[in-house]
């Protein structure tokens, strides 16, 4: 069985190992025990500082003592009052099931937790951001009733 809760500071390691390992899904960084990656450190590094720091929550799943997945959610800047909207935003970024347990339920219970924990922060909707080629995500997101509301686009500057 798959709990999901919130991370606990003594786990530091074992949500950095996660981290690392999604870091090196997103990044195709191949070389993932390779602790001098200025990239990879600070990535890490916001992770972590995500809940200590007030900003956020970072939820883990267990199953059978053993941290299988995590979701980060950072807190809405405003609330809909004070933002003069009907809408205050939090933002999920980095859910990551290791692989052997994935589409066994255990994300579908991150984002359910996440969208909960988001209501209790006062946020109204959720964002989050997922790459155009990455067609299982949003197919995932898609099942979980999220849509597609804004679209960012990139550009490769300074080369050339």
């Amino acid at each position: 069985m798959t709990i999901i809760r919130s991370f606990d500071s003594n786990e530091a390691r074992l949500l950095r190992d996660l981290a690392v390992q999604n870091y090196a899904e997103q990044y195709g960084d191949v070389d993932a025990a390779d602790g001098e990656n200025p990239a990879r450190q600070a990535y890490v590094s916001h992770i972590l500082q995500i809940q200590e720091s007030g900003k956020g929550v970072v939820l883990v799943a267990v199953q059978d003592d053993s941290l299988i997945g995590f979701v980060c959610l950072l807190k809405p800047e405003t609330t809909a009052a004070e933002n003069g909207s009907e809408d205050a935003y939090a933002y999920m970024s980095d859910l990551y099931v290791v692989p052997e347990h994935r589409k066994k339920g255990a994300g579908s219970l991150l984002i359910r937790e996440g969208e909960a924990r988001a209501s209790e922060m006062g946020a109204t909707r959720i964002a989050l951001r997922v790459t155009a080629d990455n067609e299982e995500a949003r197919r995932f997101y898609s099942k979980a009733e999220y849509q597609e509301k804004f679209v960012v686009m990139s550009k490769v500057v300074g080369e050339g």
